[in-house]
């Protein structure tokens, strides 16, 4: 009995340690096209009229 609940919540830390870097990868890939699509301040003379 201790050896399946050992196993189990070895199971469950590494599950849940690989959803947390996917998380991560997602966020990270999220700002990266935010970035990517974000306007620029258009500088001393204002935006497009």
């Amino acid at each position: 009995m201790k050896k399946i609940f050992a196993q189990l919540v070895l199971t469950t830390q590494k599950v849940n340690r690989q959803h947390i870097q996917m998380a991560f990868a997602l966020l990270a890939l999220v700002m990266l096209v935010l970035g990517a699509g974000a306007p620029d301040d258009g500088g001393p003379g204002g935006g497009p009229r």
